[in-house]
């Protein structure tokens, strides 16, 4: 009896020890959302606006991730997409985001399968999650702050007329080298018509 009572407690406690704290979850305040129209860094197209902020400060880092990206080699940069037009809806498709130097020529994901990784053009279509799964291994032992890194991740989504959607995309940057400017690419495709048209940032 004292057996069965002993293994149950144990068993009790191994269960509870992998699930986060619930105290831990409360800690990760939300990145203040603004209008996009409102960000310093934005482009506006066929109604579609889109803004960001690099996040680079550390402690801003540690406010809302609990950790630094910077030095792990990712910047997380806040993304605002707002559909802002007559009546059209758009389909935004994170896997079709590109990102490369900001002195690239290549300006849509087609010119930049061409060109390939000479001019440095990455799609997130290869990298996805990659970002933040890489940053989730350099911090294994705090699952509950890789949980709020995905959390946090901007998702695919379609925007009807005056909806929007917003969260964080981590850009792979150097380590050991002031980062060069980045320009961001992002494709949106209008839904009644098929037509995609790219949107640029550069920051």
């Amino acid at each position: 009896m004292l057996r069965t009572d002993l293994l149950r407690i144990v068993g009790i406690l191994v269960a509870l020890s992998l699930v986060p704290p619930a105290y831990a979850a409360d800690k990760f305040p939300d990145y203040p959302v603004r209008p996009a129209s409102d960000y310093a860094i934005k482009t506006e197209k066929a109604g579609v606006t889109i803004g960001v902020q690099p996040i680079e400060d550390l402690k801003e880092q540690k406010t809302y991730f609990h950790t630094e990206l910077s030095p792990k080699g990712f910047v997380p940069v806040f993304v605002v997409i707002q559909n802002e037009s007559n009546g059209d809806s758009f389909l935004f498709d994170k896997s079709s985001i590109t990102y490369g130097p900001a002195d690239s020529s290549v300006s849509t994901p087609e010119a930049r399968s061409k060109a390939g990784e000479r001019i440095g053009i990455v799609s997130f279509a290869a990298l996805s999650v990659t970002g933040a799964l890489i940053a989730m291994k350099l911090i294994s032992n705090a699952s509950w702050v890789q949980e709020n890194i995905l959390k946090k991740e901007l998702q695919s989504k379609t925007l009807s007329v005056g909806t929007s959607t917003h969260g964080f995309l981590y850009v792979p940057v150097p380590t050991n080298t002031p980062r060069q400017k980045i320009t961001l690419r992002v494709p949106v495709t209008r839904t009644s018509t098929d037509e995609t048209f790219v949107l640029e940032l550069v920051f």
